[in-house]
């Protein structure tokens, strides 16, 4: 058995040039947080902050970003079962893991972001954490590792997008 773990963690603050910019962080730089390769159990872009309208293809709104997130990962995984040679000798393994993370905005505003001295309120950043579980298969490749998974998540808002299989590299 072989255990993982991961923490990715972001924070985004605009450059004013003693108020020479704009002090809005353009959404092209903003974090979006969500999909098999860091937040599994959500659609890519499936948590953060939202408009209030659109997302006619994903629930909740359009996705705005946020300018702090964070990620993290405990996973566990063994080699496939001897009865299925073929993947186990290409190197597939079983995994179970826990992801959690968050995406919030500083700036307060439509997000409702509590916000103290200029930085998030560290209790704002553990409520709106999301958390999830679940296993999966994965397996190296040349171009980089593949994985299957199916996830429940255990924490989430009501507009975030949710999506219990995915496939990723």
């Amino acid at each position: 058995m072989t255990l993982h773990s991961s923490f990715h963690f972001g924070l985004v603050r605009p450059l004013t040039f003693g108020g020479l910019c704009s002090g809005k962080i353009p959404l092209a730089d903003r974090f979006y947080v969500g999909g098999p390769g860091q937040l599994r159990g959500f659609m890519p872009a499936g948590i953060g902050p939202r408009a209030s309208r659109g997302g006619s293809s994903v629930p909740g709104g359009d996705s705005l970003g946020g300018d702090l997130f964070y990620t993290s990962t405990l996973a566990a995984s063994v080699p496939f079962p001897k009865s299925i040679s073929t993947l186990r000798h290409n190197g597939a393994r079983l995994f179970g893991f826990v992801n959690a993370g968050t995406c919030v905005s500083t700036t307060g505003g439509a997000s409702g972001t509590v916000s103290l001295l200029g930085m998030p309120a560290w209790n704002q950043i553990l409520k709106s954490s999301r958390v999830s579980v679940g296993g999966g298969v994965s397996v190296g490749s040349p171009m980089g590792r593949f994985e299957a998974t199916y996830a429940v998540p255990l924490r989430y808002g009501p507009r975030d997008a949710r999506k219990a299989v995915q496939f990723g590299f």
